[in-house]
């Protein structure tokens, strides 16, 4: 089922959800499912329990979400997304790989861990390796993997707010694994 964070308190660590006919949903804290914490005007997907409460309630692709129906006594969300639909940051990956790109910061700054251990591990164990061996071909794979690093910098800071921003949604409404991987 699909619906919209009409609420939630984070002392009381409870909210509510209302879905696209208009219909009105609790959950608690315990029943998120998702990294990013729940906030108002979310668009979210939910399974509903006997008693008719939200389980398993997490961040809904927002393109498959349709707009909740709305009545005049039900508050309408802020505009714009919520800040809980943005939870990384352009400028913090793009310095991540900028400066420590080399060693995978920014690939577990995005939750990707698997691909930020080989990274931080791998390559330059492996170049290191080669350029002990066979100088020439070490320090080509050293020079690849630098250039790699630079344009996956330069291509957030090309891509656009909007891009960047539809890109991590995308990416987060997957739920990413470990060997996940944000371009």
């Amino acid at each position: 089922m699909r619906g919209q964070i009409l609420v939630f308190n984070e002392q009381k660590e409870a909210g509510a959800i209302v879905n696209e006919d208009g219909r009105r949903f609790l959950f608690h804290i315990t029943d998120w499912d998702d990294v990013v914490p729940p906030d108002r005007g979310m668009a979210v997907s939910f399974m509903l329990d006997a008693d008719n409460r939200a389980r398993q309630v997490q961040i809904a692709l927002p393109d498959q979400m349709p707009a909740a129906n709305t009545t005049a006594h039900t508050p309408t969300p802020p505009s714009g997304p919520p800040l809980a639909l943005r939870p990384k940051r352009k400028p913090v990956i793009t310095l991540f790989a900028l400066f420590l790109g080399f060693f995978g910061a920014h690939r577990f700054y995005m939750g990707a861990w698997g691909w930020g251990l080989v990274q931080l591990l791998g390559v330059p164990l492996v170049i290191g390796i080669l350029f002990a061996l066979v100088p020439p071909i070490g320090g080509l794979l050293y020079f690849a993997a630098i250039a790699f690093v630079v344009v996956e910098s330069v291509r957030y800071i090309w891509m656009s707010d909007a891009e960047f921003d539809a890109k991590v949604r995308a990416y987060q409404a997957a739920q990413p694994g470990p060997f996940a991987f944000f371009w």
